[in-house]
């Protein structure tokens, strides 16, 4: 199940409005976005040449649509999909692999959202990662500033993820991840939400899915990602290198502080030939929403 897909289908909806001027990711875009907050899906068309996608989930009734659910069965419908989980099937090629790029971020149309933030952010990246010596595969979603064109830095909160990192670091090896752009709701929602240490979120995306989620193996790092993504980026998370990251504007729409972070250092990006820039606005609807329904259901 792919993201342009779901937009397909809320073209059919008019859920969909399309924005052919051209606009510019340091402001604008976040700027419109959040005068259309709650509403429609906004497509801009011409983001410095490429395309950009907000608002995908930025109502309760569309993630409804994308999860094929009723509203009084949605709480119900992800607290299921925690439960009863469906390994996803391993493709040997993926749209998401059609171009193979060297790093370059400032290439990809990344969002800068509001004026004191400290740089453009990748705010909607999925990442996955493995650690073999604790037999754990965890994806989750982390904001990532950019640094320069192949360096970034990763917000990472004593979770999942940061478990994983801290068991490589304690080893002084690099975590390779997979960081997913552009996927179907679900896969954010599964993301989102919180499984026990040791579930695999895809898992949980496969069964929301009904089992149409498909997976790719990464070219340059021992990751996967969803085969039907518009963007993955490989590479790793640096067990000694560190960087000021922040501040960023968060879900409360206030500034978080600045911290040093661990680096990511990009090995590889790969895309869809035409592909779409998939972006989650902070402190909007969206990101409000992508948080707290899966803290709903868990409640």
């Amino acid at each position: 199940m792919s993201l342009r897909g779901f937009l397909s289908e809320m073209e059919e909806r008019r859920e969909a409005v399309h924005i052919e001027e051209s606009v510019s990711p340091r402001f604008e875009v976040s700027k419109l976005a959040m005068e259309f907050d709650g509403g429609p899906i906004l497509f801009f068309e011409n983001v410095e040449g490429k395309k950009v996608v907000v608002n995908v989930c930025g109502s309760r009734d569309r993630i409804c649509l994308a999860l094929k659910s009723r509203r009084q069965d949605l709480h119900r419908k992800l607290v299921t999909s925690m439960h009863y989980l469906r390994t996803p099937e391993v493709v040997d090629s993926a749209p998401s692999q059609e171009e193979v790029e060297k790093p370059d971020l400032g290439d990809i149309p990344i969002l800068t959202h509001f004026e004191k933030d400290g740089g453009p952010y990748i705010t909607s990246g999925v990442i996955y990662a493995r650690s073999s010596k604790l037999g754990v595969e965890n994806v989750s979603i982390h904001r990532l500033q950019v640094l320069d064109d192949s360096t970034l830095a990763i917000r990472l909160v004593p979770r999942h993820l940061y478990k994983l990192w801290m068991a490589h670091k304690m080893e002084k090896k690099d975590l390779e991840v997979s960081i997913s752009v552009g996927v179907h709701p679900a896969v954010h929602l599964a993301a989102a939400s919180s499984p026990p240490f040791g579930v695999n979120e895809f898992h949980v995306a496969n069964s929301l899915l009904a089992g149409e989620l498909k997976l790719v193996k990464c070219l340059k790092v021992d990751a996967y990602a969803p085969a039907e993504a518009e963007l993955i980026i490989e590479g790793i998370i640096s067990w000694e290198r560190e960087a000021l990251e922040g501040p960023l504007v968060d879900i409360l729409g206030t500034y978080d502080v600045q911290r040093m972070q661990p680096i990511v250092e990009v090995k590889a990006v790969t895309h869809r030939k035409d592909y779409v820039y998939q972006a989650i606005v902070p402190s909007s609807m969206e990101h409000k929403l992508l948080m707290g329904l899966p803290r709903e259901a868990l409640i």
